[in-house]
């Protein structure tokens, strides 16, 4: 692992992601916790870069590292009543359009990577009716940055300007951002305290654990999850492995009552 991407792996472990947590007091108590516990190394394999790259003609994937941060959550949303109660709006709809966004806190000169959708919404599941086929925006945890916007060049005033306009592409748990085209069911909230942008948005709760996306093949609503074949195939225990099969089950439960919403 090459210097810049070595130190801007041990920033983002102790980078507390503000914008993400949960809308209400309730909520951040008990949705995710604030920080990114861990970024994992190697990552940045070329199938992973033409997925996430591909939505973006002003980043070239000779020029991004990938880097996938493991988020810590203080709650797991299990049920489609918990992500209702805990949202404002849940819809159905369409990325229109996705662009890179990056917050800037003005006092530490931090940002924190961001995708900005532009989200249509086709159905209304809950909360404003009126919003129906309208277009409104979404700020989704993750997107690209470059190592000076990520405020390394305070911490680390050695680094050249090279270094420094380096950049990477944040995957939260390995869930990559939406893209255009995508199809979701989102539980949405706009209570964003402490958190100005300049403009109105909603954000997930609960990051993509509030976030399903169409699948044709199934025709189902599917929220990112564990490669549940990978960690069974790694359970040393019985035990272990009823444990995934429990967690497989709730997620495809979960999988079905969103889609029994929409149709």
């Amino acid at each position: 692992m090459n210097k810049i991407k070595f130190l801007f792996v041990c920033l983002l472990s102790f980078s507390v992601l503000t914008a993400c947590n949960g809308a209400t007091e309730e909520s951040q108590n008990k949705g995710q916790d604030k920080s990114v516990v861990t970024a994992e190394d190697d990552k940045s394999n070329d199938s992973t870069k033409k997925e996430v790259v591909a939505d973006n003609e002003n980043v070239s994937m000779d020029n991004v590292t990938v880097i996938e941060s493991e988020l810590a959550f203080a709650f797991d949303y299990e049920d489609v009543e918990q992500l209702r109660e805990d949202s404002e709006l849940a819809v159905e709809g369409l990325v229109m359009s996705t662009e890179n966004y990056v917050y800037m806190d003005e006092e530490t000169g931090e940002g924190e990577p961001f995708t900005k959708l532009s989200f249509k919404i086709n159905k209304v599941l809950n909360g404003d009716s009126s919003l129906e086929g309208k277009e409104i925006t979404v700020l989704e945890q993750g997107g690209y940055i470059t190592a000076k916007q990520s405020g390394m060049g305070e911490k680390f005033p050695d680094l050249t300007e090279e270094e420094l306009n380096e950049t990477f592409f944040i995957i939260p748990d390995g869930h990559r951002p939406s893209v255009k085209g995508d199809e979701l069911v989102a539980f949405l909230t706009s209570q964003t305290d402490g958190f100005e942008t300049g403009f109105d948005f909603y954000i997930f709760i609960g990051v993509y654990q509030s976030k399903f996306e169409y699948d044709e093949d199934s025709e189902e609503y599917a929220r990112p999850s564990e490669d549940f074949d990978e960690l069974i195939g790694e359970a040393e225990t019985q035990k272990e492995k009823e444990v995934i099969e429990e967690e497989i089950q709730i997620e495809e439960d979960l999988n079905t009552e969103v889609t029994k919403l929409v149709k």
